[in-house]
């Protein structure tokens, strides 16, 4: 079966609540404490997989401030 995976917009302590919800469910893994660990890792890989395919530049202005700018990677 096809572990969840969160939504965009879906808070971590939001997601991992929904996820071992669905496993508990479909009586996925051996118990909560698997399943807890399984949602945290997907949530995880999610957000990692998401900032991967982010590119960002830093430069420091003439008035001395940051500028930073972060772009999808094509």
């Amino acid at each position: 079966m096809p572990l969840p995976t969160p939504n965009d917009k879906e808070s971590k302590n939001d997601f991992v609540g929904r996820c071992i919800s669905e496993l508990s469910d479909k009586k996925e893994f051996k118990d909560n404490k698997q399943r807890v660990a399984v949602c945290y890792a997907q949530y995880d890989k999610a957000k990692e997989s998401k900032a991967s395919n982010l590119q960002a530049k830093t430069i420091i202005n003439k008035a001395g401030d940051i500028e930073v700018t972060i772009q999808k990677e094509d």
